[in-house]
């Protein structure tokens, strides 16, 4: 059970990815860099129970992070800011939920993005 003041922020890979070494070594490297920020957590995600018979307990979304994050409008929009510009160094394409509300993040920040990244951070803020 999660608790009621903390946000879990899926963060995903979106569209053509590059080979999974590198799209493992790119989630590495962000989750490192979200890790540095005042979060509760930064953990890779995970697909799901995997398969009978497997020795796993859990699979993990290859280049997926879950990260969770009090519930503070300041922290939220570090965290949010920090993979924008991961995402314009890198030329990755990812996709951010909470609670089922998505925004996909890719190339070169522009205007009209940063609008839609600041009206979605406001939706999942305390205010």
């Amino acid at each position: 059970m999660v608790a009621a003041d903390v946000i879990q922020l899926q963060v995903m890979p979106a569209g053509d990815t590059a080979g999974d070494d590198d799209l493992a070594d790119a989630a590495s490297a962000l989750q490192d860099e979200l890790a540095e920020l005042d979060v509760e957590a930064v953990l890779p995600a995970t697909a799901g129970e995997a398969p009978a018979g497997s020795k796993g307990i859990e699979l993990l979304a290859l280049g997926g992070l879950l990260v969770k994050v009090g519930q503070s409008t300041r922290v939220l929009r570090d965290v949010v800011d920090a993979i924008r510009q991961w995402v314009g160094r890198t030329g990755a394409s990812v996709k951010m939920a909470i609670d089922g509300d998505v925004l996909e993040i890719n190339g070169a920040s522009s205007a009209d993005m940063k609008q839609l990244i600041d009206v979605w951070v406001q939706r999942h803020s305390d205010g």
